[in-house]
């Protein structure tokens, strides 16, 4: 009996060759996205899972809250956070830091940079990685101590044992490797390829370790079983204005910082401003796409399902003359639905097994490999077909296989079949969802590009930035290296500062308004840049000048040499930010020239002079809005030098500018990179959600279209015959086209009716999520839905075409 079905089920399917191979390509297109979306969703929502303690294993969060800016979370801390939290709070039992530090590892002639995590003892008792060689407990117990990677091992050490050996910074520092540990998977926020112990003297670190104004890096701790964390939250909420010496003012400038706790496996999933990740409302968003795109599929197979059952009815009803019962009737549909879905499954692992490295370049991720094994893999399409195949059947084998005999055979036709209304429904359905789709695309990429591009403030084009300026060799030449880039005929201005629009580093001094007359303080951020800052990143200049070495006067001097406690009466020149001008109450940029601001820190109040204002400048994405900023002349902070090359000139310019740092750094790698690559970093996770819903917006397209073309080249064939009477009685082609092509018009516009609205509604309120944000232009909704209906007038014009022009003796002929 089985063998029977399945010869009859193939027979029948190798028949329709049309309604096959819509079916499969349509279902194995659906399959595979929802695979793909499936593995991509996965791996998101794993990350930080491989730690034993995970669950228990939570970050400290700080955000600040300053006068006219949102209030702002970062997970950087201070360095004496960690100590008096475990102080103050009995409740955690583990807390440890680990925090970025790049250094200079000598090998030989030749150096390269090291990104070490500098890292409490306890933070191997946070986090559990797995250790190839060495005591993981006491790895990081002694000063001067590292664990790398097996890649970074491998990298400095080739095939060699790097247990015991040590590595030679740049400084003369030594340390000794003490473990190796596996390399982090792609699903770990932590991507260490080296740690040090934080006890290690390193410049940078001893300057920060008793500082409590430097926030740089991130604390992590485990509470004690059964503490209740949001009440330890609550009692955290005053700890920094408790314990950072100076804190009894910020309550004068406005300033203040709350601390709060995040869980290691939300990091991901609820990122930071700043940070890489994929929101829950995002990832909602995929598993929402990947079901509408398996419902559309299944919304084509029902569709042709019910349509075809027309051409097989006198077939059910010979069988049931015959004695077939309708239970093995329906058996045999469903067991025709199921070779259809378990061979569009086939063909979906390996549609799947093809897209996989492309779509992680795309996407510009890396999948661990256990997220897309063959067994994962083949176990999902298997039970996505068998559910499809049976929901997907289950309709049409019923609605066949309840024909009456008597009716069909004497009227020797396909009585009560009906579906018609049921199929414009579901063809309605299936087009609004692919119209909302390809709204929610257009604008999404229309905001990604607009936020990427404008209100920037500066020009991001033919910018080069060269990092290592703070290595002492560097820092030292700093000025002779910038006058010999400015004597080369290819580079228009150059300037450095302490980092570079769209780093994450932020400055935020106190000032005092001493020219309202009541000497408010205000918080706000600041920048020290150097000569020709401005020029270098084409910001426009609203009022007066910006800051010139002839003037003599515009750098802050520090305190003479010797000179001990504050030292008063030193003034220096400022530019402030538009939104500065404002957030002070000065009116126009032109009447804030020549205003003073009182600039009080350790080393003394000193008097800043106004000089010129500028526009904002977009520091962040376009998620957050620019801040007030006050601008210093500090040539002395520099850290990164900004080249800006005349176009046209950038691959030579680039030679050179590696010859000259070879000549004058040759101990210290030339770190450089493009200025709007690094601002397209900003919107990473927007550009990849946005070529996520665009790719599988358009499979939708593709997929509902399918469905059309099979129902089109359906609907043209029964009416063979009417077009024939219609020809004989005068129609023209053209008409009969039209006739058939509004058809299938009536249900696109429906959909585009359905769709509009909802689209408008889920958009807004997605684009609420940036400070500066495009109008909903209603011409890209136009766009959507008329795309669509070309469409479908393209997929059914020619099904109609070519019934049209056929002689009318061949459709009256035609049974």
């Amino acid at each position: 009996m089985l063998r029977n079905w399945i010869m009859v089920a193939v027979r029948n399917l190798l028949r329709h060759k049309l309604y096959t191979a819509i079916n499969v390509f349509g279902l194995a297109a659906g399959l595979a996205a929802a695979l793909l979306i499936t593995v991509f969703v996965r791996h998101e929502l794993s990350f930080n899972g491989l730690f034993s303690q995970a669950p228990e294993i939570w970050r400290v969060v700080r955000t600040e809250y300053m006068p006219g800016r949102e209030p702002e979370a970062t997970a950087s801390q201070s360095m004496p956070v960690a100590a008096a939290l475990k102080q103050e709070f009995a409740e955690i039992v583990t807390i440890a830091r680990s925090g970025r530090v790049r250094e200079i590892v000598r090998q030989g002639d030749e150096s390269l940079y090291v990104t070490f995590h500098a890292a409490d003892v306890d933070y191997f008792r946070i986090f559990d990685w797995p250790f190839l060689s060495g005591d993981r407990e006491t790895a990081l117990s002694q000063p001067n101590s590292t664990v790398l990677t097996l890649s970074m091992a491998t990298k400095l050490f080739g095939d060699q044992p790097a247990l015991g050996r040590t590595l030679t910074l740049a400084s003369g520092q030594v340390l000794t490797v003490t473990g190796v540990m596996i390399d982090p998977p792609a699903n770990a926020t932590e991507q260490v390829e080296a740690l040090l112990s934080i006890a290690t003297p390193l410049p940078f670190i001893e300057r920060q370790r008793e500082s409590w104004n430097n926030n740089w890096i991130p604390t992590y701790l485990i509470l004690a079983p059964g503490t209740d964390a949001a009440r330890l939250q609550s009692d955290m909420k005053g700890f920094v204005q408790r314990n950072r010496p100076g804190a009894e003012e910020d309550s004068a400038t406005g300033y203040r910082a709350e601390l709060t706790l995040q869980r290691v496996l939300d990091i991901r999933t609820h990122p930071l401003p700043g940070e890489r990740g994929t929101s829950m409302g995002v990832i909602s968003g995929l598993v929402a796409l990947a079901a509408l795109i398996m419902g559309i599929a299944a919304i084509n197979f029902v569709n042709l399902a019910t349509a075809r059952a027309t051409l097989r009815a006198r077939e059910v009803a010979l069988r049931k003359v015959l004695g077939a019962r309708r239970r093995l009737i329906v058996v045999q549909f469903l067991a025709e639905s199921l070779i259809l879905t378990l061979l569009a499954g086939l063909l979906a692992l390996a549609v799947v097994e093809l897209a996989l490295a492309p779509f992680q370049q795309a996407l510009d991720i890396r999948l661990d490999p256990s997220f897309h094994t063959s067994t994962l893999l083949g176990g999902t399409v298997l039970c996505l077909s068998l559910l499809l195949g049976l929901l997907g059947g289950l309709y049409p084998a019923f609605v066949l296989s309840g024909f009456r005999p008597a009716q069909v055979l004497r009227a020797n036709k396909s009585a009560g079949v009906g579906g018609g209304r049921l199929r414009a429904a579901l063809v309605v359905a299936q087009f609004a969802v692919a119209i909302g789709l390809s709204v929610g695309t257009l604008v999404v990429l229309e905001q990604t590009r607009y936020a990427s591009s404008q209100e920037l403030g500066f020009d991001k084009e033919n910018v080069v930035l060269l990092r290592g300026l703070e290595t002492p060799s560097v820092r030292d030449k700093a000025e002779t290296l910038k006058q010999r880039l400015l004597a080369d005929p290819g580079v228009v201005a150059v300037a450095a500062a302490p980092w570079a629009p769209s780093d994450p580093s932020e400055r935020t001094s106190t000032y005092q308004l001493t020219d309202d007359g009541q000497g408010a303080l205000m918080t706000v951020r600041t920048e020290p840049v150097d000569y020709g800052y401005f020029e270098v990143l084409g910001a426009h200049l609203l009022a007066g000048r910006t800051f010139d070495k002839a003037f003599g006067t515009d750098e802050l001097k520090p305190p003479p040499e010797g000179t001990t406690g504050p030292v008063e009466g030193r003034t220096g020149a400022v530019l402030v930010s538009a939104t500065a001008v404002r957030q002070f109450g000065w009116g126009t940029p032109e009447a804030a020239i020549g205003r003073t601001l009182g600039y009080p820190h350790d080393e003394g109040d000193a008097l800043m002079h106004v000089v010129g204002v500028v526009s904002d400048l977009q520091y962040k994405s376009a998620r957050t809005s620019t801040v007030a900023t006050v601008y210093h002349a500090e040539p002395q902070e520099a850290r990164v030098m900004m080249v800006r090359i005349r176009p046209g000139s950038i691959p030579g310019v680039l030679n050179r500018i590696d010859a000259l740092w070879k000549e004058m750094a040759p101990g210290v790698p030339l770190r450089r990179q493009f200025l709007d690559e690094r601002v397209d970093t900003l919107y990473a996770d927007d550009v990849r959600q946005a070529k996520l819903f665009a790719a599988f917006a358009g499979l939708a397209v593709v997929i509902a279209c399918l469905g059309l073309f099979g129902l089109a080249s359906f609907t043209a064939e029964r009416r063979t015959k009417e077009i024939g009477i219609r020809k004989v009685l005068g129609a023209s082609v053209p008409e009969l086209v039209r006739l058939l092509v509004w058809q299938f018009s009536r249900p696109v516009l429906l959909a585009n009716l359905i769709a509009w609205p909802l689209a408008w509604l889920l958009l807004s309120r997605w684009l609420e999520g940036f400070a500066y944000r495009i109008s909903l232009d209603p011409l890209l909704f136009l766009m959507a839905g008329g795309g669509a209906l070309l469409i479908a007038w393209v997929t059914v014009a020619g099904h109609a075409a070519r019934v049209a022009v056929a002689k009318p003796v061949k459709a009256l002929r035609y049974e």
